[in-house]
Protein backbone atom coordinates (compact mmCIF):
# COMPACT_ATOMS: atom_id res chain seq x y z
CA UNK A 1 0.00 0.00 0.00
CA UNK A 2 1.13 3.29 -0.63
CA UNK A 3 1.46 6.76 1.16
CA UNK A 4 -0.92 8.46 -1.02
CA UNK A 5 -4.25 5.91 0.39
CA UNK A 6 -2.79 6.42 3.23
CA UNK A 7 -3.30 9.86 3.46
CA UNK A 8 -6.34 10.36 1.70
CA UNK A 9 -8.08 7.77 4.56
CA UNK A 10 -6.11 9.83 7.16
CA UNK A 11 -8.13 13.06 5.44
CA UNK A 12 -11.34 11.40 5.42
CA UNK A 13 -11.57 9.96 8.78
CA UNK A 14 -10.24 13.29 10.92
CA UNK A 15 -12.71 15.27 8.25
CA UNK A 16 -15.30 13.35 10.15
CA UNK A 17 -13.71 13.63 13.43
CA UNK A 18 -13.98 17.12 13.01
CA UNK A 19 -17.45 17.46 11.97
CA UNK A 20 -18.48 15.59 15.13
CA UNK A 21 -16.37 18.15 16.95
CA UNK A 22 -18.24 20.82 15.65
CA UNK A 23 -22.00 19.14 16.14
CA UNK A 24 -21.51 18.49 19.73
CA UNK A 25 -19.14 21.54 20.59
CA UNK A 26 -20.13 24.42 18.11
CA UNK A 27 -18.26 26.77 16.02
CA UNK A 28 -18.03 29.13 18.19
CA UNK A 29 -16.19 27.34 20.82
CA UNK A 30 -13.34 27.10 18.81
CA UNK A 31 -13.14 30.98 17.99
CA UNK A 32 -10.25 32.39 19.40
CA UNK A 33 -11.13 36.03 18.52
CA UNK A 34 -15.00 36.69 18.96
CA UNK A 35 -15.34 39.82 18.29
CA UNK A 36 -14.86 39.67 14.26
CA UNK A 37 -17.49 38.03 12.11
CA UNK A 38 -16.38 34.65 11.34
CA UNK A 39 -15.21 33.59 8.22
CA UNK A 40 -18.00 31.64 6.06
CA UNK A 41 -14.96 29.96 4.46
CA UNK A 42 -12.11 29.44 7.11
CA UNK A 43 -14.50 27.55 10.30
CA UNK A 44 -14.36 24.22 11.80
CA UNK A 45 -17.58 22.77 9.33
CA UNK A 46 -15.69 24.03 6.45
CA UNK A 47 -12.34 22.25 6.85
CA UNK A 48 -14.65 19.29 7.50
CA UNK A 49 -16.46 18.97 4.72
CA UNK A 50 -13.18 19.80 2.94
CA UNK A 51 -11.23 16.74 3.92
CA UNK A 52 -14.14 14.45 4.04
CA UNK A 53 -14.60 15.08 0.66
CA UNK A 54 -10.70 14.99 -0.41
CA UNK A 55 -10.38 11.82 1.46
CA UNK A 56 -13.93 10.34 0.10
CA UNK A 57 -12.74 10.50 -3.57
CA UNK A 58 -9.17 10.65 -3.24
CA UNK A 59 -8.93 7.21 -1.73
CA UNK A 60 -10.69 5.69 -3.70
CA UNK A 61 -8.69 7.07 -7.03
CA UNK A 62 -5.46 6.68 -5.15
CA UNK A 63 -6.06 2.61 -4.50
CA UNK A 64 -8.32 1.77 -7.89
CA UNK A 65 -6.81 3.70 -10.69
CA UNK A 66 -3.23 3.86 -12.20
CA UNK A 67 -4.33 7.77 -12.41
CA UNK A 68 -1.18 10.08 -12.15
CA UNK A 69 -0.78 11.29 -8.72
CA UNK A 70 -1.05 15.23 -9.90
CA UNK A 71 -4.55 14.52 -11.53
CA UNK A 72 -5.98 12.63 -8.43
CA UNK A 73 -4.66 15.48 -6.27
CA UNK A 74 -6.18 17.93 -8.50
CA UNK A 75 -9.37 15.86 -8.64
CA UNK A 76 -9.61 15.19 -5.09
CA UNK A 77 -9.34 19.29 -4.44
CA UNK A 78 -11.63 20.06 -6.52
CA UNK A 79 -14.23 17.48 -4.58
CA UNK A 80 -13.25 18.96 -1.37
CA UNK A 81 -13.87 22.62 -2.45
CA UNK A 82 -17.22 21.37 -4.08
CA UNK A 83 -18.28 19.85 -0.17
CA UNK A 84 -16.82 23.13 1.06
CA UNK A 85 -19.46 24.84 -1.48
CA UNK A 86 -22.10 22.29 -0.31
CA UNK A 87 -21.61 22.45 3.42
CA UNK A 88 -22.16 26.43 3.24
CA UNK A 89 -24.82 26.37 1.46
CA UNK A 90 -26.59 23.48 3.28
CA UNK A 91 -26.19 25.78 6.66
CA UNK A 92 -27.13 29.16 5.14
CA UNK A 93 -30.18 27.77 3.46
CA UNK A 94 -30.63 26.16 7.60
CA UNK A 95 -29.58 29.63 9.31
CA UNK A 96 -31.68 31.50 7.31
CA UNK A 97 -34.77 29.42 7.39
CA UNK A 98 -37.86 31.49 8.41
CA UNK A 99 -36.28 34.83 6.80
CA UNK A 100 -39.00 36.62 5.45
CA UNK A 101 -37.42 38.85 2.29
CA UNK A 102 -40.49 39.89 0.12
CA UNK A 103 -42.06 43.08 0.82
CA UNK A 104 -45.73 41.65 1.23
CA UNK A 105 -43.90 39.97 4.51
CA UNK A 106 -42.75 43.63 5.71
CA UNK A 107 -46.14 45.23 5.12
CA UNK A 108 -48.06 42.61 6.98
CA UNK A 109 -45.45 43.15 9.84
CA UNK A 110 -46.71 46.88 9.48
CA UNK A 111 -50.75 46.34 9.23
CA UNK A 112 -52.10 48.13 12.65
CA UNK A 113 -49.22 50.15 12.77
CA UNK A 114 -49.27 53.49 14.67
CA UNK A 115 -48.62 56.79 12.31
CA UNK A 116 -48.48 60.40 12.15
CA UNK A 117 -49.60 62.27 9.41
CA UNK A 118 -47.09 64.67 8.38
CA UNK A 119 -49.16 65.90 5.02
CA UNK A 120 -52.77 66.50 5.20
CA UNK A 121 -54.88 63.54 3.57
CA UNK A 122 -57.82 65.15 1.63
CA UNK A 123 -60.94 62.79 1.04
CA UNK A 124 -59.75 60.48 -2.20
CA UNK A 125 -56.73 61.92 -2.13
CA UNK A 126 -52.53 61.29 -1.11
CA UNK A 127 -51.09 62.86 1.66
CA UNK A 128 -48.22 61.27 3.76
CA UNK A 129 -47.69 59.68 7.05
CA UNK A 130 -44.68 58.55 9.13
CA UNK A 131 -44.06 55.85 11.38
CA UNK A 132 -41.03 53.82 13.37
CA UNK A 133 -40.31 50.82 12.15
CA UNK A 134 -36.98 48.45 13.27
CA UNK A 135 -35.66 51.74 15.14
CA UNK A 136 -35.28 53.56 11.23
CA UNK A 137 -38.21 56.41 10.94
CA UNK A 138 -40.16 55.59 7.67
CA UNK A 139 -42.55 58.03 5.32
CA UNK A 140 -44.92 56.52 2.98
CA UNK A 141 -47.46 58.22 0.95
CA UNK A 142 -50.79 57.24 2.43
CA UNK A 143 -54.98 57.39 1.76
CA UNK A 144 -57.76 57.54 3.87
CA UNK A 145 -60.20 54.57 4.23
CA UNK A 146 -62.64 57.01 5.44
CA UNK A 147 -63.98 60.23 3.32
CA UNK A 148 -62.55 62.51 6.38
CA UNK A 149 -59.95 64.79 5.68
CA UNK A 150 -56.77 63.52 8.29
CA UNK A 151 -54.89 66.79 8.90
CA UNK A 152 -51.13 66.84 9.71
CA UNK A 153 -50.55 65.25 13.31
CA UNK A 154 -53.47 62.92 13.58
CA UNK A 155 -52.73 59.72 14.98
CA UNK A 156 -53.57 57.19 12.54
CA UNK A 157 -53.57 53.21 12.21
CA UNK A 158 -52.03 51.57 9.29
CA UNK A 159 -54.34 49.08 7.68
CA UNK A 160 -52.84 47.77 4.41
CA UNK A 161 -50.09 48.50 2.17
CA UNK A 162 -51.13 48.98 -1.80
CA UNK A 163 -48.74 49.34 -4.77
CA UNK A 164 -46.06 51.49 -1.82
CA UNK A 165 -49.78 53.16 -0.59
CA UNK A 166 -50.73 52.57 2.96
CA UNK A 167 -54.07 53.24 3.77
CA UNK A 168 -54.87 54.13 7.34
CA UNK A 169 -57.69 55.08 9.53
CA UNK A 170 -57.86 57.49 12.44
CA UNK A 171 -56.63 56.18 16.25
CA UNK A 172 -59.61 56.92 17.59
CA UNK A 173 -61.98 55.88 15.34
CA UNK A 174 -59.96 51.89 15.89
CA UNK A 175 -59.89 52.88 19.15
CA UNK A 176 -63.50 52.69 19.80
CA UNK A 177 -63.87 49.09 17.91
CA UNK A 178 -61.51 47.89 20.84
Amino acid sequence: MTTLPVIFLAAFIAGLMLAVFAMLHGVEHTRPNRTRTPSPFFNLPAIAAFAVGFGAIGYPLASRTRLPVLIILAIAIATGALAISGMITLLARWALRGVVTSSAGEHQEIQGQLAVVTQTIAPHATGEISYEHLGAKVKIPARALSAKSLVTGAEVVIDRIEEGVAFVEEWSVVEQRL
